[in-house]
C-alpha cells in the first residue's frame, strides 16, 4: 500500500484506459447490463494483457467489480421465515454468501496471477501488532454495536424489524456470512480495484472509482425508502477504509470493521423476530 502513496495522485490516462471505468460504472447504474458489461471486461481484460497495455491494470481492476455485481442478479435463497435457518450453520444466505466469496475471491487470484501481482499488491501484507490489536477492537465494538443498532438504523430504508439476537446456535452462520463478504469487499474494492486502477490513473480517482463502485453495487431491488442515503454512506465507508488501508498498509483493520458492521445482515436474512 506504501507503493501507492508515492505515486502521483492523478495521472492523465488515455480514452482507451477510461472505457473500463465506464463499462463498469453502466453495469453498477444499470442491473440489468451486469452481464453485457461482465464480458465486455472480460474481452477488453484479454485483448489488453495480450497487447500487454498499461491499462490492463485497470480492465484488471474492474473485473472482479463486475463479477460481483453480476453475481447480486441472481435470485438468492430465503431463509426459513419461521426462523429454522438462523442457527443452521449451512443457513442458506450463508451458504450463498460463502459460494459468491469463493468465486469472485476466485477470479481476482485469477488475475492478479496473471498480472504477476503479489499478495501485498492487493493489501494482503502482514498487518503490525497494533494494527492486529485495532482490528480485535474493532470488532469487539462494532459487532455488537451493530446489533444492538443495526434494526433502528436499516427501519427507515427497508422497513421495521426486529432482530432475534438470542439463538446462541446462529454465531456460526453469522461469523461465516460476515467474514465471507466482508473479507471479498475489502479485498476487492480496496485491494483489487484501487490498487491496480491507482497503477493508471493515480492514488485519489482510484480511491475515488472504488468509492462509487462501492456506493452503487450497495443500491436494489430491497429499498422500501429511497437508497440514497445508504448509497452515499457506503461511498464514504468506503473512502473511510481506503484511507485506512493505505495508512497501515493493509486491509486487517478494514476487513475487521466490515465483518462486525455485516453481523446484523445475516441476523436480517436468518433470524427476524416474529
Amino acid at each position: 500500500m506504501t507503493s501507492l502513496a508515492r505515486r502521483p495522485s492523478w495521472q492523465q490516462p488515455s480514452a482507451a484506459a477510461a472505457l473500463p471505468i465506464l463499462i463498469v460504472v453502466v453495469g453498477a447504474l444499470a442491473r440489468d447490463l451486469r452481464p453485457v458489461a461482465l464480458v465486455a471486461l472480460m474481452a477488453g481484460a484479454v485483448i489488453s494483457f495480450v497487447r500487454d497495455e498499461d491499462a490492463r491494470w485497470l480492465w484488471a481492476a474492474c473485473l472482479p467489480v463486475s463479477v460481483n455485481l453480476a453475481w447480486g442478479l441472481l435470485p438468492t435463497p430465503l431463509a426459513d421465515p419461521r426462523g429454522d435457518d438462523c442457527g443452521n450453520p449451512l443457513s442458506p444466505p450463508a451458504v450463498w454468501r460463502v459460494a459468491e466469496a469463493v468465486l469472485v475471491l476466485a477470479a481476482t487470484v485469477i488475475i492478479a496471477w496473471r498480472l504477476r501481482e503479489k499478495r501485498a499488491g492487493i493489501g494482503l501484507r502482514a498487518p503490525s501488532r497494533i494494527v492486529i490489536a485495532a482490528a480485535g477492537a474493532a470488532f469487539v465494538v462494532f459487532g455488537p454495536l451493530g446489533l444492538l443498532l443495526g434494526a433502528t438504523l436499516a427501519a427507515p430504508f427497508f422497513g421495521s424489524f426486529a432482530l432475534d439476537v438470542g439463538q446462541v446456535g446462529a454465531v456460526v452462520p453469522a461469523l461465516l456470512f460476515a467474514v465471507s463478504n466482508g473479507t471479498m469487499e475489502e479485498i476487492v474494492y480496496r485491494g483489487a480495484c484501487m490498487t491496480w486502477a491507482a497503477r493508471v490513473v493515480g492514488l485519489l480517482p482510484a480511491v475515488a472509482l472504488q468509492a462509487v463502485l462501492f456506493g452503487l453495487a450497495h443500491g436494489g431491488p430491497d429499498f422500501v425508502g429511497n437508497p440514497a442515503p445508504v448509497m452515499l454512506a457506503m461511498s464514504a465507508g468506503a473512502v473511510v477504509a481506503a484511507a485506512i488501508a493505505i495508512r497501515t498498509r493493509s486491509l486487517l483493520l478494514p476487513i475487521a470493521a466490515h465483518v462486525a458492521l455485516d453481523l446484523p445482515l445475516y441476523y436480517y436474512f436468518a433470524c427476524r423476530a416474529a
